[in-house]
């Protein structure tokens, strides 16, 4: 059985529609939408990746490719 679709703050259990019906998906309201910014500006979370100069070059390569030529 396939789980239903959670707000990531609250856990409160969102309508099967939501991912296309609500413009705060994947949160159930503006609060919670808020709370979310506020941990990211706090640095509550973060992207953890390695970057290497290999991965600093393709990323600047897929953004402007003639600019490499």
């Amino acid at each position: 059985m396939i789980r239903p679709q959670t707000c990531p703050i609250c856990d409160t259990e969102l309508a099967t529609n939501a991912a296309t019906m609500s413009p705060l998906f994947p949160f159930c309201s503006q609060r919670c939408k808020l709370i979310d910014l506020h941990r990211w500006t706090e640095g509550k979370y973060s992207v953890v990746e390695p970057l290497t100069p290999e991965r600093m070059m393709e990323e600047l390569i897929k953004d402007d490719p003639e600019s490499f030529e």
